[in-house]
């Protein structure tokens, strides 16, 4: 019994490396095969060609905050005393730009002193129109009584000589004369004096308005919040930096801006060699830097019609999209990824960029066809920076070899 149990063991264990040797090859092959696999494949679904470039996030709506708007007489440039911190949250009253006063207040102590020069003129002139008065008065009651003289000196006459008569008359006369020169200076001086008072009259309401519009001035000299919001400040027009405490800065040029977070674009450009497929209306995916997993989506609402170079010397088209909807994580200032969707297929069939190779102008990919590898000419469509549309003797789920690797993989 022993020697039978043996025999059978012995014949059980040949019959299993018999078995061993006998699939060792196929099961090298699947090994091998399964090794070799490329990991590239034909693909089918949604595919999107995009342009992507860099923007700015801006609000679409913002209040602007600049210097007064005052008198040139006052200066053209003033200095900044103090500025409200850049990003920070202010309300609606609040002190957020103070301007040097100096040449406002050193106007008003000038207008000051000659309101009370032309005040005081007023007042002498005042003095003098009544003292004149006074004194054309006095004349005329002098006037009055040398023509009385002369006027009974003349009636008594008449029992004088024809020579003395005359001279009588004549003196007289001439007290007449006088008599109504008086009357008619005391009847016109009033008027005369009255104009000169008015005019004298109008040059102290010139001072005292030029007075109060310096004070109204002054006042403006500290600019406050119109609204509720996040103080931006701008860049001086002068220099080019950011604005700063002690920057000087031109009547009515802007100094910093209170956005409006609740709608949101971006100001952003694309290459001169892209621009053939950019066009407003297009869809676009707004990722920021902080941010770059989440995604923002907007409408392309502007396209410029000039090609201008950048700071690189490129040229560029500038662009703004504007963002769909509100989310206070959009702050103004951030930089952010745009991509522009170009164009945007449902069931298209695609392939790797690297598994393409150009030959006379014609293009090829490298299918593996039941272990052997097979060179088959495509045509190609859209791309982008991963896949390229093709067509051609291929289908969806087949194997692709890089070219690259096609001498090893024969």
């Amino acid at each position: 019994m022993k020697i039978i149990k043996q025999n059978k063991r012995t014949a059980l264990l040949c019959i299993v490396l018999f078995l061993f040797q006998a699939f060792l090859p196929f099961l090298l092959l699947v090994s091998c095969n399964k090794s070799n696999r490329s990991g590239y494949t034909v693909l089918t679904g949604p595919f999107k060609q995009s342009v992507i470039e860099t923007g700015e996030l801006q609000a679409v709506h913002s209040s602007t905050i600049g210097m007064p708007r005052i008198n040139s007489i006052y200066g053209y440039s003033f200095k900044i005393t103090s500025l409200a911190e850049h990003g920070k949250n202010v309300t609606k009253g609040d002190p957020v730009v103070i301007v040097d006063p100096s040449s406002v207040q050193k106007y008003i102590i000038d207008r000051r002193e000659s309101l009370e020069n032309e005040m005081a003129i007023a007042n002498k002139l005042k003095a003098q129109i009544l003292n004149s008065t006074q004194d054309l008065k006095a004349q005329l009651r002098n006037e009055e009584a040398s023509f009385k003289i002369k006027k009974l000196q003349f009636e008594k006459s008449v029992f004088e000589s024809v020579g003395i008569r005359k001279v009588i008359e004549i003196e007289y006369q001439q007290a007449e004369i006088k008599l109504n020169r008086i009357k008619r200076n005391l009847l016109l001086r009033p008027k005369i004096d009255s104009l000169d008072l008015r005019i004298q009259q109008i040059k102290v309401i010139q001072r005292e308005n030029e007075l109060k519009l310096a004070e109204e001035t002054l006042r403006q000299m500290v600019v406050t919040s119109p609204l509720d919001g996040v103080f931006v400040i701008e860049r001086n027009s002068r220099t080019g930096q950011t604005t700063k405490i002690g920057d000087e800065v031109y009547i009515g040029n802007t100094v910093a801006r209170i956005p409006d977070i609740r709608t949101i674009k971006v100001k952003g450009f694309v290459l001169e060699n892209d621009i053939s497929r950019i066009k407003k209306g297009l869809d676009v995916i707004v990722r920021m830097d902080a941010l770059p997993n989440v995604p923002f989506y907007g409408k392309l609402t502007y396209v410029s019609m000039i090609c201008i170079p950048n700071q690189d010397g490129k040229k560029i088209f500038q662009t703004e999209v504007l963002i769909t909807g509100t989310d206070l994580r959009l702050k103004p200032g951030m930089t952010v990824k745009c991509e522009y969707i170009t164009y945007k297929g449902e069931n298209e069939i695609y392939v790797p960029n690297n598994c393409l190779r150009e030959e006379s102008k014609h293009y090829y990919c490298f299918v593996r066809k039941r272990g052997k590898i097979k060179k088959t000419e495509v045509t190609t469509g859209l791309s982008n920076n991963t896949f390229t549309i093709v067509s051609g003797d291929i289908r969806p789920g087949q194997e692709l070899i890089l070219p690259e690797n096609t001498l090893t993989k024969q």
